[in-house]
């Protein structure tokens, strides 16, 4: 077997090495084609992959490319996890809305919507360019606008993954004083805008109201990713548990004030610390046992890719979350929405389960942000300057027509490089 993975020269490359090396018996023979446009950083990714395989006696081969195709011929599956712009883009995406009064975010509102019209026409080619009938396994962000481009306009088969559920259970194991290795949780609706009303502890129901009624978190220990406090107050007043990126909805002008008052992006934060990081997985890449920091992702970040691959290619039929078409699983939204839900994964691809309506709390919200994606695809792929507009009205970060005209007008001229289809 064959496995591309595009994006090979990323910061996270080293806990997708992790979680190949976690299924290695499983993956014994394959060959894995690294690819990146970044030559050097490609070159240290491919000498610590050899290695970290080679110290611990796993049966896989690395090959390294800078082209696409050669990467992708004989590829039965195409594992996407790049960032078209690097974090420059990302700063861009992040600072752009927030100069306009709106939440910079690299996956949600204008600044996903931006980062989604660079990473769309990528695969678009990627899918273009793949054998027919390989699997798309894709972590390019963002997800579910992603997924649903390549769908609808494409005929490649594409899973879309994002393992922050995973996080979210953990995080809200820990607020509840639950174990997290028995605990899960139904998370359902679209990527970064999911909800759970049906949480299990050993595969018993767990009475959820209940639990939240007397949930009390102190404010402060917020990270870019979570917010307890926040989050402990949104779910006794929902009833259920939100995803950690519902606070971007519900506390959006405040979180746009501690945006502007921290003076930094998130991507300015991380580009500080990559010349060190990339230092230290350079450094680990030449050793004969490497142990590269799990920083950026270098954990176990990769298990979740490695182990969705495994489960199309061993027709395994597990049970994971994935972004895929609804098919009627989420009655709230239409059969070719592509939803975030549990499904059983096997070699036909992913089946999703049967999780009945949206929660009324949050089912306008979670359709509004359904076709804002939808918009915000059929932008991506046409470069259709009036559907961009759509787009972006339709988000619920934007309460003005004029706002999104600026934030539209500033992104597409920041980002021109990367968008051939507005030129």
């Amino acid at each position: 077997m064959k496995i591309a993975i595009i994006g090979a020269g990323s910061g996270y490359l080293p806990g997708v090495l992790r979680g190949l090396l976690h299924r290695a018996g499983d993956l014994a023979g394959t060959e894995l084609a690294f690819h990146d446009v970044d030559e050097p950083h490609l070159a240290v990714m491919a000498r610590l992959g050899r290695n970290m395989f080679a110290a611990r006696g796993a049966a896989l081969t690395v090959t390294a490319h800078t082209s696409l195709k050669p990467a992708l011929d004989g590829a039965a599956y195409v594992f996407t996890t790049f960032r078209p712009g690097g974090m420059a883009g990302r700063h861009l995406d992040e600072s752009i809305p927030l100069k306009h009064g709106v939440v910079g975010q690299e996956t949600a509102g204008p600044g996903g919507f931006l980062m989604a019209c660079r990473s769309v026409p990528v695969l678009l080619e990627i899918a273009a360019a793949a054998d027919p009938g390989a699997w798309i396994v894709n972590y390019t962000n963002p997800t579910n606008v992603v997924t649903d481009a390549v769908l609808r306009h494409t005929d490649a088969k594409i899973i879309g993954l994002c393992d922050q559920h995973v996080g979210d259970t953990e995080m809200w194991a820990e607020l509840l004083g639950l174990p997290f290795d028995r605990l899960e949780a139904d998370w359902i609706g679209l990527n970064h805008a999911t909800w759970a009303t049906r949480l299990r502890l050993d595969g018993a129901e767990v009475d959820l109201p209940a639990l939240l009624e007397g949930l009390d978190v102190p404010g402060g220990g917020a990270t870019p990713w979570r917010d307890p406090s926040r989050m402990a107050e949104l779910a006794r007043a929902l009833g259920f548990l939100p995803n950690s990126y519902s606070k971007y909805y519900f506390f959006h002008d405040e979180v746009v004030r501690e945006l502007r008052e921290k003076g930094t992006t998130r991507a300015e934060d991380i580009q500080a610390m990559l010349p060190a990081y990339y230092a230290q997985v350079a450094a680990e890449s030449g050793r004969s046992d490497p142990d590269p920091s799990r920083e950026r992702g270098g954990g176990e970040h990769g298990e979740f890719a490695v182990d969705t691959i495994c489960a199309l290619h061993r027709d395994e039929n597990r049970r994971m979350i994935v972004n895929t078409r609804n098919n009627g699983a989420i009655a709230s939204l239409e059969a070719d929405a592509v939803v975030e839900v549990p499904a059983l994964v096997g070699r036909a691809g992913p089946v999703p389960l049967t999780m009945g309506a949206l929660p009324r709390p949050v089912r306008g919200l979670t359709q509004a942000i359904h076709e804002y994606e939808r918009l915000a695809a059929d932008a991506a792929v046409t470069g259709d300057r009036r559907t961009a507009l759509q787009a972006l009205m339709a988000h619920p970060f934007v309460r003005s027509k004029h706002t999104a005209e600026k934030i539209l007008d500033e992104g597409l001229a920041a980002h021109r490089a990367h968008l051939p289809q507005f030129a």
